[in-house]
């Protein structure tokens, strides 16, 4: 990590650091040979000059060729040193929740991007040609889920399969401790809860009862008063019968 001093988004500590990789310094390989060529074939072709026909470095002729050599070797030597630059200094960092992606962009341009593993949905690598196969690095894709998908290509990375293996299983840790997380807030929620109700006296706890109070009846009126006072009225008990004295008497008997 000495090597390392480019900031890293949210100042992640060395500590949460899992992975630290570059790419595969094979991957260079094809651009050291260009760029090996680049730089040899024009001193050959001098050389052959030189040799060949001597005369032609004088006057003119020989300033022209300095100033397009001196060009040549410029542009040349400084694409060589900005492949290097982009080689060296693009760097993948896997943390214990996130993966960030360095990417060097020229001499004064760099991109950092980071995602977190919580949103990982599938990862895969690919191993495809001689050199990948031969010296065992390759490419590593992690996809997304979510409307925003965002998609993190790991270019020539070694040992693929390693790095895929060791994303899913921090991945797999965050969801178990999401889950342990989301249980236990949810037992303390539950415990509030229950302790809540047992503080609640239970008259204040109880629901209250609806209890029906009958109005009371109104006064009876005056006809209705009647009405009750001649129901207790009994009539006599010898009403309608003919006495011995009524019969003794004759004549006409008046029915009491």
């Amino acid at each position: 990590m000495a090597e390392y001093h480019f900031p890293v988004p949210g100042s992640k500590d060395e500590g949460e650091i899992v992975i630290f990789i570059r790419r595969h310094w094979a991957s260079f390989l094809g651009q050291f040979v260009l760029s090996s060529v680049m730089l040899i074939i024009p001193t050959i072709i001098l050389v052959l000059i030189y040799f060949l026909a001597r005369n032609i470095f004088q006057g003119l002729t020989l300033n022209f060729l300095v100033l397009f050599f001196s060009i040549y070797y410029l542009v040349a030597i400084t694409f060589t040193f900005i492949s290097w630059l982009s080689f060296y200094y693009d760097i993948y960092i896997v943390t214990r929740s996130d993966i960030v992606d360095i990417v060097q962009e020229g001499f004064f341009g760099r991109k950092i991007s980071q995602l977190s593993l919580l949103r990982v949905q599938d990862i895969s690598s690919t191993i495809k040609g001689v050199l990948p196969t031969l010296f065992a690095y390759g490419d590593v894709l992690v996809e997304t889920a979510g409307e925003q998908s965002q998609n993190f290509l790991l270019h020539a990375v070694p040992h693929p399969q390693e790095v895929c293996a060791k994303i899913m299983e921090l991945h797999d840790k965050i969801i178990e401790r999401e889950d342990r997380e989301r249980q236990l807030s949810e037992g303390v929620g539950l415990l509030r809860a229950q302790s809540q109700d047992e503080s609640i006296p239970e008259s204040q706890n109880s629901e209250p009862q609806n209890v029906e109070q009958k109005e009371p009846p109104p006064p009876p009126t005056d006809y209705q008063k009647l009405l009750e006072k001649d129901k207790t009225v009994q009539p006599p008990s010898n009403q309608g019968e003919v006495t011995k004295d009524d019969l003794d008497k004759g004549g006409e008997i008046e029915l009491k």
